[in-house]
């Protein structure tokens, strides 16, 4: 059922809503829902949640609890997922890291007020954290065409791991964003490369200039 947004979730959106349940085919190593859940089972449509009232005006977070774009994730479902939004008059929020696979689906009408977001966590290649994810270069692309077709668009750098500056600033100006959302690892179970916090002042110094910053509650420990 559509919930109201909490924790450590975006401020910007009013709820989350996860039609399509189970575990995430990209597997990083980070990922909150293994924190929550140590047994996650095969992707499912969950047909309960297609009787979700989904309201009007709200700003929902569809798919926050798995990549329902990931390429495991069949086409069918989506689609079944994309028309039900539809029917309800709210903006919706679809993030991925794997964004060409939103390319498929981009003529759906719904995108004209939704906006897409990628994750890009980095510009280096942390192949044992993002595992299954694809390439940052690969989702920058996508998210280039996506833009070109006036969609708007996000970049989500969460959790924000060790950047080269520019190469970091130009992956995420090439997204065209709207907006940028920085956080922090909130799976401290996990280890991960995090900049120092000189580091994340002079990255949103830079993204400041071409494009509107929200800094996550984990991430505020950065600026005090």
């Amino acid at each position: 059922m559509i919930k109201e947004s909490k924790g450590n979730m975006y401020e910007f959106v009013t709820h989350t809503w996860n039609p399509i349940k189970g575990k995430c085919f990209h597997g990083c190593t980070y990922c909150y829902m293994k924190k929550m859940c140590t047994r996650l089972k095969a992707p499912r449509l969950d047909a309960a949640e297609l009787t979700s009232y989904l309201e009007c005006s709200n700003f929902i977070f569809v798919g926050s609890s798995i990549d329902m774009w990931a390429k495991d994730i069949p086409n069918h479902w989506i689609k079944i997922v994309l028309d039900y939004c539809d029917k309800s008059a709210n903006k919706y929020l679809f993030q991925s890291k794997n964004p060409s696979r939103i390319l498929d689906f981009i003529t759906h009408p719904v995108f004209h007020r939704s906006v897409v977001c990628t994750t890009i966590e980095t510009n280096r290649s942390y192949p044992d954290v993002m595992c299954n994810s694809p390439e940052i270069e690969e989702r920058v692309r996508a998210m280039e065409k996506i833009a070109d077709s006036d969609i708007d668009t996000y970049v989500t750098a969460e959790p924000l791991m060790q950047f080269d500056l520019d190469e970091m600033v130009e992956y995420i100006r090439r997204c065209n964003p709207k907006q940028v959302n920085i956080g922090r690892n909130t799976n401290r179970k996990v280890e991960l490369p995090e900049p120092t916090a000189d580091e994340v002042k002079a990255l949103v110094e830079e993204l400041e200039k071409f494009t509107k910053v929200e800094i996550k509650k984990n991430a505020r420990v950065w600026f005090k």
